[in-house]
């Protein structure tokens, strides 16, 4: 045993706190800097390999939504840094680092004999059997004794405590398709690459198998889209301006018929501003499939900011956040214990908390005496006719967590958890990008129960205006891909706008007193 982990580099520590100095750095500021032929050079903050600081901070990240005692069996696998590249017309690589760290607290040397990987291609316009994916993994050790085999084997290695180790993961996707243009046409119908990493964990607590998933995005909307008044409010109809940036902003909106837009994709419908009361209007602005890759203050400077004016907000979809901060679990890597498969019998079928595996997952963020004692008290005061108690005793996250199906794919067959430091967030976001910010979590329920949660804003946010905005959801529950809403407002009409609001609160009242059917999608 000794001699085979000294053959290893097992024993050979690695340099006292550079992989904890390097995940804990603060700063969400994506540099970039890349001498390959990146294949997405109109988005190059995403895929920017190991320039993107805001990866950094990934295991902090997930290690707090992981169980507080041995999380994963002691060996958490991060996600990791990527870029892609574009060898051909007919070929796209996406290379990533993911790392391995030991996280037993310093008390067990952990064995990692097996990994594996494969990719699906993800599509919701055309089939894929036209592409060719493989995916290779090869083993990045800090041992320099240690190099990978050329037949791809993946040699049993021990990670030592408080040690790391890495792997670099390879996606190369290929065409096969009957002309160039034909190829071009294939890989602009790709959403994203959903990657699967499996590996067993062998040591002290025994033999144990774990996975990591990947969403890598594919497609990425036209950030320079005119953005179009809605038709009764006037103005030219015009196309896309590619200058946008040098006009004011009298000649960015211009007018759009709904009627244009229905058989377009999500990515290739126009935008336009909703009126939704007279002197308030949204904007739902598209993005890519959002992942951990993703700085929030990036994806607002991208998207949003070259649509705003001043005295406009933007509002942040609480899920697709929690996305970018790699929020995500998939029930696979989660181990209901007996807290969970108990006090989840109590919540009706349609909670996130009615099964085991979301359950565990409030269980492994807050503790299962926490978790026991909130649903104690809310089983004795819901005989007293008092509901809500089991939320406000679990927790903030009870309320976020969103289970199984509860978002758009490949997320649908995960847990999506609810984020953290919001406000900071907002805060960040402002300060970036001169833009009041808000994170929200808005539903089609919302338009029945008028509820609306504010999770987080910055200083500037007018949420009785935000409220009003966004109350009939106007981004969508399906597949519509517009996490950021850009609310403006005329600030001489506000007290009308709020009037109109209330009448409109009167009628829900009303109606929900008649009773209102919901029928959940």
């Amino acid at each position: 045993l000794h001699s085979r982990r000294a053959r290893s580099g097992a024993l050979r520590r690695p340099r006292a706190g550079s992989s904890s100095r390097l995940a804990l750095r603060s700063s969400p500021i994506t540099r970039c800097a890349s001498s390959a032929v990146p294949a997405f050079p109109e988005n190059a903050s995403t895929y920017c390999g190991s320039e993107n600081l805001w990866v950094t901070q990934e295991l902090p990240r997930i290690l707090e939504m992981l169980p507080k005692h041995n999380p994963n069996d002691g060996l958490v696998l991060t996600r990791g840094s990527w870029h892609a590249t574009k060898p051909n017309a007919s070929t796209v690589v996406l290379k990533g680092t993911m790392r391995f760290h030991n996280t037993s607290g310093g008390r067990f040397d952990l064995f990692v004999p097996e990994v594996t990987a494969w990719t699906k291609l993800l599509s919701k316009t055309s089939s894929t059997e036209n592409l060719s994916v493989t995916t290779k993994i090869v083993p990045k050790h800090d041992d320099v004794d240690k190099k990978p085999r050329l037949d791809g084997y993946w040699e049993a290695y021990i990670v030592p405590m408080h040690g790391a180790t890495s792997v670099e993961v390879e996606i190369e996707i290929t065409g096969f398709g009957a002309s160039k243009a034909e190829d071009e046409n294939l890989f602009a119908s790709l959403d994203a690459a959903w990657l699967t990493v499996q590996y067993v964990v062998y040591g002290h607590h025994g033999r144990t198998q774990h996975e990591q998933k990947v969403v890598l995005p594919l497609s990425f909307p036209d950030p320079n889209l005119v953005a179009m008044k809605a038709k009764d409010d006037g103005g030219e109809r015009l196309k896309r301006n590619s200058s946008q940036d040098e006009t004011d902003d009298d000649e960015k909106d211009v007018t759009y018929d709904e009627d244009e837009d229905e058989n377009n994709t999500t990515h290739d419908k126009p935008l336009r501003w909703r009126t939704i009361k007279p002197g308030l209007q949204v904007l739902c602005v598209p993005t890519h499939l959002l992942c951990h890759l993703d700085d929030p203050v990036n994806v607002v400077k991208r998207y949003a900011q070259k649509h705003a004016r001043r005295g406009d907000f933007v509002c942040l979809g609480e899920t697709p956040l929690a996305a970018m901060q790699g929020r995500v679990r998939h029930p696979g890597s989660v181990k209901p214990g007996f807290c969970a498969k108990v006090v989840c019998r109590l919540f009706n079928r349609f909670s996130s908390l009615a099964t085991a595996c979301g359950m565990q997952c409030l269980v492994d963020m807050v503790g299962a005496t926490r978790v026991f004692a909130a649903a104690a008290a809310a089983v004795v005061l819901r005989l007293c006719g008092m509901k809500g108690i089991f939320y406000k005793l679990a927790g903030a996250q009870a309320a976020l967590i969103d289970d199984v199906s509860g978002q758009i794919p490949p997320y649908d067959q995960s847990i999506m958890l609810g984020p953290v430091r919001v406000t900071e967030t907002c805060d960040a976001v402002e300060t970036n990008t001169q833009l009041p910010c808000a994170v929200v979590d808005v539903n089609d329920l919302t338009k029945v129960t008028g509820a609306f949660l504010v999770l987080g804003k910055s200083a500037g946010v007018d949420l009785e205006i935000v409220r009003v905005a966004l109350l009939g959801n106007p981004q969508g529950n399906a597949d519509e891909q517009t996490p950021i809403v850009l609310v403006r407002h005329d600030v001489g009409r506000r007290d009308e706008i709020l009037k109109g609001a209330l009448d409109d609160e009167v009628a829900r009242k009303k109606r929900a007193k008649r009773g209102v059917g919901f029928k959940q999608k």
